[in-house]
């Protein structure tokens, strides 16, 4: 059976527009029942003249309501190739999120804006340095420093200030799930890849139909990859970030080039330096041999005159 690889962020916004499998994704990974979903969808579209090509950022923004009745924001970025900016784009996007009030429908029916907590959940096409884990929770913990001890509390200051994050390294998926989620996350395993078209993965039914969530976004995707239109937008993705990637290619050549050749002037400049050094320590040597042969010199000429007198 085939299905729309989700690695690409127009498949993925198709999956996550299904407003009851996002609630339900989001809730298995970070492990909290969540009661109400808003979806504040992210669009960014900017021109690169440089390269003739528009790009379209798809990242995905929800507010959560928690079956404790806290309020969150969610934001989920989905990133399959490693460019060279990615580091910082993440970074505003977070700042910008923390800048910003989210508009929130109440239990009343009143919308109220407010400055929510954040957690964010990264999708990553590629490995980690030091992670050889396919699911990854970075924690806040709150340890008061005199006693060592960790406080089971919460406070506002804090928990508007700092957030949780998780990250699912999608290299690091086995072909045999150890866990509930990461059964659940299969459906990202690029081992699945079709070797003849990318886009596609190709999937036996069977191998996931104990896993109901997995199943709903199984038959999601697969609907997906009937639709000549979303498979013709994953295609000119594949073909945007094919052309940014080439250009990265030819500045990192460019840049090794000059780079050895910076290397190379320097190790010639430090070649002259260091035989410019030896001529002066030269030139030291025979001026001290010069005022040598003058001390003795004039050490002879008092000898000799010492010798008239």
């Amino acid at each position: 059976m085939h299905v729309i690889n989700p690695i690409y962020d127009i498949a993925f916004k198709y999956l996550l527009e299904d407003t009851e499998i996002a609630r339900k994704l989001i809730a298995k990974i970070i492990g909290e029942e969540i009661e109400r979903l808003e979806v504040q969808p992210q669009e960014v579209t900017h021109q690169l003249e440089r390269f003739g090509i528009l790009i379209m950022r798809l990242d995905f923004k929800a507010t959560i309501k928690t079956a404790t009745g806290e309020y969150k924001t969610v934001l989920i970025e989905l990133q399959k190739a490693k460019m060279y900016d990615d580091l910082m784009r993440f970074r505003r996007y977070v700042a910008e999120s923390y800048r910003k009030k989210v508009a929130v429908l109440k239990d009343s029916g009143q919308v109220e804006q407010m400055a929510l907590p954040i957690t964010t959940i990264y999708f990553l096409g590629f490995p980690l340095p030091h992670i050889k884990t396919s699911i990854l929770k970075v924690n806040r913990e709150y340890i008061d420093l005199i006693t060592g001890k960790k406080l089971p509390v919460k406070t506002e200051f804090v928990e508007k200030l700092t957030h949780n994050s998780f990250v699912i390294v999608i290299p690091e998926l086995p072909s045999e799930e150890r866990t509930e989620l990461e059964g659940i996350l299969q459906v990202f395993n690029q081992s699945y890849r079709l070797s003849s078209d990318a886009r596609l993965l190709d999937i036996e039914e069977s191998e996931f139909a104990e896993q109901p969530l997995t199943m709903e976004i199984v038959d999601r995707l697969r609907r997906g990859a009937t639709d000549g239109k979303l498979l013709r937008g994953m295609e000119i993705e594949e073909e945007v970030v094919g052309t940014i990637e080439h250009h990265i290619r030819e500045k990192e050549a460019v840049q090794e080039i000059a780079d050895r050749e910076i290397k190379a002037r320097d190790q010639k400049i430090k070649s002259i330096d260091e035989q410019l050094k030896s001529s002066q320590e030269e030139v030291k040597s025979k001026d001290e041999q010069i005022r040598e042969q003058q001390r003795l010199l004039e050490e002879l000429r008092q000898r000799l005159k010492d010798k008239e007198q």
